[in-house]
């Protein structure tokens, strides 16, 4: 089987962008809606200046804030060279997820740094405030709210299946390299998304594999490819990826360390479980009635002026219609109560 290997062509890269400021973060970079290399950003970290230092430094660094709690650990044979995946007939994964406590991972890491065949070792989106609680004071990020947590990675080398994330994500590099491969979201229809319920670790992945790809079988990727974009991050870089931007994400290094940070009004399952609702009610309608639905949906959700859908109505009887208000939504939760306890039955 004759399969490509997308780095081996020509990938425009996305915008870097230096001295990168809050207000330029939220006045410009974030209307935009399109990724960002914002280079050197957190390069002043100490965590960073450890990582420059030599490994070992780094994870001296990092457990003498660790904690014990144990954090979710994805362990693979080193067969799966790193890309953490669906098993061959995807009736499970080709990884091992254990609670594992920060530092007898990077112990773990650190003593493998040698070998020419190591185990794929990788703990994500471990939560700081749990397992290192002192990384965001002592590691500030100037771009977001206090109140958003910062989420660690640690692992050795890694390929993380294209995906997407319902929130806004800053995703810094503290250690190792990291390359993002990086796709619209108008590009769903090209990248053969697998399950949506049965996942490797949250949000739906493409089954390609961007470093393998048998455009035999998925030839509709070949389309996606030529939207693709390009962040290659060093110690110090971050990258800015909008909420619904698919990325297929590398790490090189026996300790690579990435912090990053999500955001959202909305929490990311809410709104998954708001496609699933639509998959169960109306995707088995008939045609002509999906496309009166899918009318419906761009009138008050989708269109250019669906914030002007209701302005003939008199504000005090728009309901579901009305602004948003903690007293709009509360009436909405219990609506969709009182609605969909049968449905859900």
């Amino acid at each position: 089987m004759s399969t490509l290997d997308i780095f081996d062509t020509d990938i425009p890269c996305v915008d870097i962008i230096d001295n990168v400021t809050r207000d330029m973060f939220d006045g410009e970079i974030r209307p935009s809606a399109r990724p960002v290399i914002m280079r050197g950003l957190v390069g002043d970290w100490p965590a960073v200046k450890a990582g420059q230092s030599s490994s070992q430094a780094l994870g001296d660094y990092i457990k003498s804030q660790a904690s014990a709690v144990p954090t979710p650990t994805y362990i693979g044979a080193p067969d799966i060279k790193g890309r953490y995946f669906y098993n061959a007939d995807m009736s499970g994964f080709n990884f091992t997820k254990r609670n594992i406590p920060l530092p007898p991972t990077i112990d773990k890491l650190l003593s493998q740094m040698d070998d020419d065949a190591p185990m794929g070792v990788y703990a994500g989106a471990t939560s700081t405030a749990n397992s290192v609680p002192d990384f965001g004071k002592t590691n500030p990020m100037p771009l977001v709210d206090d109140a958003i947590e910062p989420l660690m990675w640690v692992g050795n080398s890694a390929r993380i299946a294209p995906h997407f994330d319902t929130d806004e994500n800053i995703a810094c590099c503290v250690a190792g390299q990291r390359r993002f491969l990086l796709f619209p979201p108008e590009q769903l229809k090209n990248l053969y998304v697998g399950p949506l319920d049965r996942t490797m670790a949250g949000p739906p992945a493409s089954l390609v594999d961007p470093r393998h790809i048998d455009l035999e079988t998925y030839p509709a990727f070949e389309a996606a490819m030529t939207s693709a974009l390009l962040a290659e991050l060093q110690p110090g870089d971050a990258v800015y990826i909008p909420c619904l931007w698919w990325h297929y994400v590398e790490s090189d290094g026996p300790l690579n360390v990435l912090v990053n940070y999500w955001w959202n009004e909305a929490r990311s399952d809410e709104i998954m479980s708001s496609l699933a609702l639509a998959l169960l009610l109306i995707r088995e309608r008939p045609l002509a009635e999906r496309e009166a639905w899918k009318n419906m949906f761009d009138h008050y959700i989708f269109g250019e002026d669906a914030q002007n859908a209701v302005a003939h109505v008199p504000e005090r009887a728009r309901g579901f219609l009305g602004a948003k208000s903690p007293e709009r939504d509360n009436y909405m939760k219990n609506y969709l109560r009182s609605k969909l306890g049968e449905t859900l039955r």
